[in-house]
C-alpha cells in the first residue's frame, strides 16, 4: 500500500471511531445539560438548592464530555503510533496526545466544581 493510500486509510478509521465515541457522549451529556442561556443565569447568580444542583450536573456533563475526549485522542495517538512512516500520522498523533492531556487535566476542576455545588444544595435542607 502506497503512504498515502495507507494516510487514507488511517483518517477513514479514525473518522469512524470518532463519530461513535462523540454520538454516544452527546447522547449521555444532553440528559443533564443546560443551555448556554441557563448556564450563565445560574452561574452568576444560583439562589435555590436546585441552581445549585443543576450546576452540579452541568459540571458532572462536562466533565464527561473530556473524559470522552481524552478517551478518543488516546485512541488517535495510538493509531497514529502504528503508522510511524507517515509524517502526517505523527503530527496528528502528538497534537492528539497532547489534547488528551489537556481533557484529562480538565476533568479535576469540573468535579471539584461540581462537588462546591452539591455542597451548597445540602446546606439548604439544613
Amino acid at each position: 500500500m502506497t503512504r498515502t493510500a495507507s494516510g487514507k486509510a488511517w483518517l477513514a478509521v479514525l473518522a469512524l471511531l470518532a463519530l461513535g465515541i462523540v454520538a454516544v457522549a452527546a447522547a449521555s451529556a444532553q440528559t443533564a445539560r443546560l443551555t448556554e442561556a441557563q448556564f450563565h443565569a445560574l452561574a452568576l447568580s444560583p439562589k435555590t438548592a436546585d441552581d445549585h444542583r443543576n450546576l452540579a450536573a452541568f459540571y458532572r456533563a462536562h466533565a464527561a464530555e473530556h473524559e470522552t475526549d481524552a478517551k478518543l485522542h488516546d485512541q488517535i495517538y495510538a493509531a497514529a503510533k502504528r503508522t510511524p512512516d507517515d509524517d502526517q500520522a505523527w503530527e496528528i498523533g502528538q497534537a492528539a496526545r497532547h489534547y488528551a492531556e489537556h481533557s484529562r487535566e480538565a476533568v479535576v476542576p469540573l468535579r471539584d466544581l461540581a462537588a462546591i455545588h452539591d455542597g451548597i444544595a445540602e446546606r439548604f435542607k439544613k
